[in-house]
């Protein structure tokens, strides 16, 4: 009994643990439209969502494009 409870422990506890980011992914070429965020507002809106986890935003810095898109991502750190 004692292994069983060790184990969800762990597993509760590394979940609490887990790797946590915000990507954006947009078309730079779209007309913009008022249910996604500018640009200009993904850092804002990114650690709005890593608040929710008491985290601040970090950006990444491994933005891309392909195929006429844009991938944004930023890392939720304690």
């Amino acid at each position: 009994m004692r292994f069983v409870f060790l184990i969800g422990m762990l597993a509760a506890l590394g979940g609490c643990a887990m790797h946590r980011d915000v990507t954006f992914l947009y078309y730079p070429n779209a007309p913009p439209r008022d249910t996604f965020p500018r640009p200009y507002e993904f850092y804002a809106q990114a650690d709005r969502e890593c608040e929710k986890y008491g985290m601040r935003a970090s950006p990444y810095w491994s933005t891309y494009t392909s195929f006429d898109r844009v991938r944004t991502t930023y890392n939720c750190v304690q």
